[in-house]
Order: C-alpha cells, then sequence, then structure tokens
C-alpha cells in the first residue's frame, strides 16, 4: 500500500529497498484511500496527495516487474513441478498451471508420458489436477513457459528429478 496516512519520501525508499531485498514473485501494491468504518477514516488524516500515491504505486510496480522479471528467469532451465489448472486463458492447445511458487506455467496440451501402477510406461492426456514435470524455456514477470516432459506424481517427481541430476 503507497500513501498511507504520514507516509513519507523515507518510508516509501525503505519500502522499494524491501522489494529489491526479498524479490517477491507476486506482490499486491495498490495506492491507499480513505475507506469509511475503518480506524484510519476516523483517527488519521489523508496527508499524502492523490498525485505522489500515483507516483509512488507506479515507481513500485515498475520496480517489482523487473525484479519479478529477473527472479523468473532464474528458472529458465530447470525442471518444475506444475499442478496443472486447465487450459490456458489464451490457447486452448496450452495448459496452465502452477509451479510450487504459485508462478503461473504455459505449456503446449500434448499427451505425455507416464508410468503405470506396474511401471509401465505409456502415453497419457493431462487433465486438471494432474502433475506434470515442466522443463522451464522462458519467462516474463508473470508468467513461465515450457515444454512439458512426463505426467508424474508428486512422489515420484523427486524420484525423476533425482534420477536425471
Amino acid at each position: 500500500m503507497f500513501g498511507f496516512c504520514g507516509e513519507t519520501e523515507e518510508a516509501f525508499n525503505d519500502t522499494l529497498s524491501l522489494l529489491t531485498l526479498v524479490q517477491y514473485n507476486v506482490c499486491y501494491l495498490f495506492a491507499y484511500s480513505m475507506r469509511q468504518k475503518t480506524h484510519a477514516y476516523h483517527k488519521l488524516q489523508d496527508s499524502v496527495q492523490q498525485k505522489v500515491k500515483l507516483q509512488r504505486l507506479n515507481k513500485a510496480v515498475t520496480l517489482f516487474r523487473e525484479l519479478a522479471q529477473q527472479v523468473n528467469e532464474r528458472q529458465i532451465g530447470t525442471l518444475q513441478l506444475v499442478l496443472v489448472e486447465g487450459d490456458s486463458k489464451r490457447s486452448s492447445a496450452e495448459l496452465a498451471g502452477r509451479n510450487d511458487g504459485n508462478t503461473k506455467v504455459i505449456f503446449p496440451k500434448i499427451k505425455l508420458p507416464s508410468t503405470t501402477s506396474d511401471d509401465k510406461i505409456s502415453e497419457t492426456e493431462i487433465f486438471p489436477g494432474d502433475y506434470v514435470v515442466v522443463e522451464i524455456k522462458s519467462a516474463s514477470s508473470q508468467i513461465l513457459k515450457g515444454t512439458p516432459i512426463q505426467h508424474t506424481t508428486l512422489q515420484d517427481f523427486y524420484r525423476f528429478k533425482t534420477a536425471i541430476s
């Protein structure tokens, strides 16, 4: 939240320093606005001009996106365990899911190798709720894109990852 009652330039810069230090991959940023039924509305004075609030918000959003891009780019080349949520919003030829860092991962919708209960390998369609091993090929500040390697389970993922290391 930017522009809370009494926020100084120093406090704002401390917040930017925290964003830089922690390097969040998800962040909810917004300008403060007075709301009735809150303690601040009744007890504090909204002393930061709206123009300043929006400038600070824009600066923080820009910094966050730059840092999130860097965080996500470090994932390129890694194998990620992805919980499939369903079709990608942009294409029914792609699936979308989330990795264990809650970053959205997009990958082609194809049949994948899967190990059956009797240790045979077969091709299987992927559905929401399935786990997939995805090799990350590219990144933006908001999503990772990759190539699906195989259908898996939580337990099998760590065995698979260890076997190829």
